[in-house]
């Protein structure tokens, strides 16, 4: 039996890489299973699951072909949606009016441990690393087969001993089909039942044997569209009530006053500092232009939009909850809809192909070869800079009514410019993946094998945005005078004695009143903008494994040991285009690296006990990898090299036949990534709603809105030291034989991350400054009072702790258990997660933060993504013959808002307090899933024909109200897409055919 375990073995060995092929004989069996073949048993740590996580000794999650397919999900992200410990923060649904290149791009996220600019979930195929389609060093699951997956293994815990560095918050491995024979197809489709979301998706497979059978290939190609879904708030009318969050703080009135909950006396004294309430806009935003209610102007000009053709003014209704920064949203009013601008979702068009193809030499030595090809493309519409707020009109300009200029009595003004349906701004990324594995493996001796690779992997992405605002030509185009030499209107700058060569072909934009721009000037005040980012990975790695010691009785010893070469690095740039800093959307600075690891590991199994009084078996595991890290930044060419050990200890004791107790200790590490170290930004706009901070030392702050333009440099950080992270998991797992078919499993997780990686705000930087003394050097103060520059670039801040418990039931019922005249079976299947604690401590002179429960805006720009307390999902199945159907419930807990705020349903709430809001609780959500198929029988060699539907959300369940949660730069969503359904009730149907 040995050896033909040892042969299937040696055939997938490739498979499972050097990085965690480690080998352990005479592992235990599973929990009550006949144990009389146990002694000839070998598994791979971590990475040879059959069908569920019950026999692995960390907590571990698989989900099967049979359930992808059983619940019609045509895209690996599908599947990683019904995983509770997964966060959905960068996916097709999260993209609002951001425009980032990782638009549409699905990125694995454990226990929402990513950060922004990089990952701490280690993405694998096949049990090996995949190239980074991010410069954060994740990997799109868009680019994955999902028609060819067997299964997707999820480890939620430490796993750098056994798979490598950076699986921190743990690993997901898609375990494809290579073993496929015969053909299969698929066609199906989908959409939402309001007729948007439309999806279209085909796949085909082919496997066959070759050469008398010693050879072997698998070629597979799919092809997936997503229209989208437009608008948030012209799609659905949950979004149409346009929830949010609005400051109480620094607000400006009618006439010029100010009001806010800390001003007694004033309207919205007695209100807390934060209102959550209905028909946000955003402050002055408006397609007509508006005069905002702010100096320079003259206060009777103030609070007037234009006409339609601007040839008039007619009074504006600014709302409510306007901060005198003149920016951010504010409740009512005139004016477009602050999700006038959010995709809900994000429209995506993808290739993948993929050959798998192995030889056996000789009956010991095998050759394989494994290649991917994929090309993503997405898309999403965007906000269009519109005039700056400190972008002064004058009283000069020669478009502005008469009756406007004689309230300005002289005087300049900001205006409020809505300009997104008359300069649309679009953002595109298309991304395209090669990856090649050559390879070889074979066994020796009675037990051992090997196998040793080489593979390669290139990504290439381009990113383009339309209609990106030029600072200087725009300033130049918005001065716009009447010619004394020809009566006609140009740009002033061009009368110059010496007019600045940038004002060249300046044309004048007249930005009053609605279709007045003349496309000549969009065309010189607006440019398009590109990036383009090239990565390339080598790897070389091999492994050996086997046994070294037959054992005491209790079962052989196995070892593996190998060693892994990963040397990876690419650019970014952005075209040649000329004042590409004066922009005022831009993707950052040109920034280029290499990071090249070389790791080495060593694992031991060893039984200890087996059939003793005290327990029905015994195991310990322990696994140890070295791991050199070193980076070489291409354009300052500054080099550094990091050194760190990666451990783990883990143990399953079978007490008696049915229990199982299984625990483990790990010690993981994470190197800065290759955006983290090498990321550069321009210092951002000084007065704009990023450009500007609370600065403590000017009386009245904080106000909520700002009070000091300041300039923020944000971007990477050469300097970063590794993470280091200690993962502890104990639990159980129980099959009591009085119910046969059930199997339940509970387990205890810590993850504690030390010397976080982590993106600070501005405004962050300051406040740690003021409360606690740190980073008090990355400020520049001109003086106390004026705050002139901001150094918020990445940092290593403190510690980061996550604590809760996984659980997992599975029960498979027969029903002619019950009753001879039924037929077929049953089974029931909960994963949940309960996380009780989400604990930040930035430095130990500082008070922790527990965001356990929150699920309301992200934090800290994203650097983590905590989530309610209560997560689970649930399956019911029923298979008869060739029908399938399966209920899938998912259950999103009750949560709090935000952990910083004190609401009414909080100890100590008191609207005079600043942290203080209207409501701190997020209400539970309950979505309902419906899957059936039906397979046709054609042939007596597995040939059949398979239709298939499923509607998700079948009782079409509109998100909680949860504002700000939808990535950076705002409030997106009124809801946290991150966890709450945008989409509403939609269907697929589809058919598949095998032969």
């Amino acid at each position: 039996m040995r050896n033909s375990i040892f042969n299937r073995m040696s055939k997938s060995a490739l498979l499972t890489g050097a990085s965690a092929a480690m080998l352990a004989v005479g592992s235990a069996p599973a929990v009550g299973q006949d144990e009389g073949a146990s002694s000839d048993q070998i598994i791979v740590t971590g990475s040879r699951i059959k069908r569920d996580g019950f026999d692995s000794p960390t907590p571990a999650t698989v989900m099967s072909a049979d359930l992808i397919q059983g619940l019609g999900q045509t895209n690996v992200s599908e599947t990683l949606r019904l995983i509770p410990q997964i966060s959905l923060f960068q996916s097709d649904s999260t993209a609002g009016i951001t425009a980032g290149a990782n638009v549409g791009a699905f990125y694995a996220n454990l226990r929402g441990l990513n950060p922004y600019n990089g990952t701490r979930t280690l993405t694998l195929v096949n049990t090996r690393r995949f190239i980074p389609t991010s410069d954060g060093g994740a990997v799109d699951l868009n680019i994955i087969p999902s028609s060819m997956i067997e299964r997707v293994e999820t480890v939620t815990g430490g796993a750098s001993a056994a798979y490598g560095s950076d699986a921190v918050a743990g690993v997901v491995n898609i375990i494809l089909d290579t073993d496929f024979e015969g053909f299969r197809g698929q066609v199906d489709y989908g959409q939402t039942a309001r007729g948007d979301g439309e999806t279209y998706h085909a796949a085909l497979t082919f496997g066959s044997g070759f050469a008398g059978g010693r050879g072997h290939v698998v070629i597979g190609g799919e092809f997936e569209k997503k229209e989208g879904i437009g608008d948030c708030y012209e799609s659905r009318l949950w979004c149409a009530e346009g929830w949010d969050r609005f400051t109480n703080a620094s607000n400006i009135l009618l006439d010029g006053t100010v009001s806010g909950y800390n001003l007694p006396g004033t309207p919205d004294y007695g209100l807390p500092n934060f209102v959550i309430g209905p028909d946000s806009r955003q402050a002055f935003n408006d397609p007509h232009g508006v005069v905002r209610n702010r100096d320079p102007a003259d206060p009777d000009a103030r609070n007037h939009r234009f006409n339609d053709d601007g040839t008039g003014i007619i009074e504006f209704d600014p709302g409510r909850f306007v901060s005198t920064s003149t920016f951010g949203p504010r409740q009512g009013g005139d004016g477009a809809s602050t999700y006038a601008d959010s995709d809900l979702q994000t429209p995506t068009e993808r290739y993948v192909g993929y050959l798998y193809s192995e030889y056996e030499l000789t009956d010991s030595l095998n050759l394989v070869g494994e290649f991917t090809y994929a090309n993503r493309q997405a898309s999403n519409t965007g906000v269009t800079a519109g005039p700056r707020s400190t972008f002064f009109v004058k009283p000069t300009n020669a478009y502005l009514p008469a009756e406007l200029v004689t309230l300005l009595d002289g005087t300049s003004f900001s205006l409020g410019k809505d300009i997104d349906a008359q300069v649309p701004s679009y953002n595109e990324a298309t991304t395209e993946v090669f990856r090649g594995v050559i390879g070889a493996n074979g066994e020796f001796g009675d037990s051992w094998s090997w196998d040793v690779y080489y593979q390669y992997g290139k990504n290439d992405r381009h990113q383009s945005r339309t209609n990106s605002r030029v600072n200087t030509p725009f300033v130049y185009a918005l001065d716009a005078v009447v010619d004394p030499m020809t009566n006609e209107i140009v740009c002033a700058e061009l009368l110059e004695a010496d007019p600045d060569p940038v004002a060249e072909g300046c044309v004048p934009l007249n930005l009053f009143g609605l279709d007045n721009l003349d496309p000549a000037a969009v065309a010189y005040a607006y440019r398009p903008v590109v990036e383009d980012f090239k990565y390339d990975q080598h790897v070389i790695a091999g492994s050996i494994q086997g046994v070294v010691y037959d054992g005491w009785g209790a079962g052989p010893i196995g070892v593996a040991a190998g060693g892994e070469y990963r040397d990876e690095g690419g650019d970014v740039t952005h075209g040649d285009i000329p004042n590409y800093n004066d922009y005022a959307f831009t993707f950052g600075l040109d920034y280029a690296g290499d990071i090249s690891v070389l790791e080495g590991f060593f694992e031991m199994n060893i039984p200890v006990l087996r059939d003793v009084a005290l327990a029905d078996y015994l195991e310990i595991n322990g696994a140890v990898r070295q791991t050199r890290n070193h980076a070489t930044d291409r354009l300052t060419k500054e080099e550094k090299t990091s050194n760190a050990t990666s451990w783990k200890v883990s143990t399953i004791y079978d007490i008696t036949e049915g229990l199982r107790f299984r625990a483990s200790r790990s010690r993981d590490i994470r190197a800065a990534g290759f955006r983290e170290l090498y990321l550069k930004n321009v210092p951002t706009e000084e007065g704009s709603s990023q450009g500007i901070v609370d600065n403590p030392a000017i009386p009245g702050s904080p106000g909520g809105g700002g009070d000091d333009p300041t300039p923020i440099l944000g971007g990477g950080a050469f300097s970063l030291t590794p993470e280091k992270a200690d993962t502890t998991t104990a639990g159980f797992v129980v099959s009591p034989g009085f119910v046969p078919g059930l199997t339940f499993s509970a387990d205890w997780y810590q993850i504690k991350i030390k010397d976080v990686v982590s993106t600070l705000t501005g405004q962050g930087i300051v406040n740690f400054c003021e409360d606690y003394n740190l980073f008090c050097g990355r400020i520049t103060y001109a003086s106390p009072t004026d705050i002139t520059f901001v150094d918020a670039r990445q940092v290593n801040l403190g510690q980061l702790t996550v604590r809760g418990f996984d659980f997992e039931l599975d029960y498979n019922l027969p029903l002619e258990n019950l009753h001879d005249g039924l037929a077929g079976d049953l089974n029931f299947r909960v994963l949940a997660n309960h996380q009780y604690d989400f604990v930040v401590l930035p430095d130990p002179t500082v008070d922790a933060i527990d965001y356990a429960g929150q699920s309301g805006p992200i934090r800290d720009g994203g650097d983590f993504n905590p989530s309610p307390k209560w997560i689970w999902n649930g399956f019911i199945s029923y298979n008869y013959g060739g029908f399938n159907t399966t209920v899938t419930v998912r259950r999103i807990g009750s949560g709090i808002y935000g952990v910083e705020y004190t609401g009414p349903e909080d100890a100590g709430y008191d609207p005079s307090l600043p942290n203080s809001i209207s409501t701190n609780r997020v209400d539970a959500a309950t979505y309902v899933n419906l899957a059936m198929s039906y397979e046709i029988k054609t042939g007596s060699g597995g040939q059949n024909v398979e239709v298939f539907g499923a509607i998700d959300n079948l009782f079409d369940k509109k998100p909680p109200v949860a504002p700000g949660g939808g990535g950076l730069g705002g409030s997106n969503y009124p809801t946290n897409p991150v966890y709450f359904d945008t989409f509403g009730m939609r269907f697929k149907t589809g058919v598949r055919i095998r032969f």
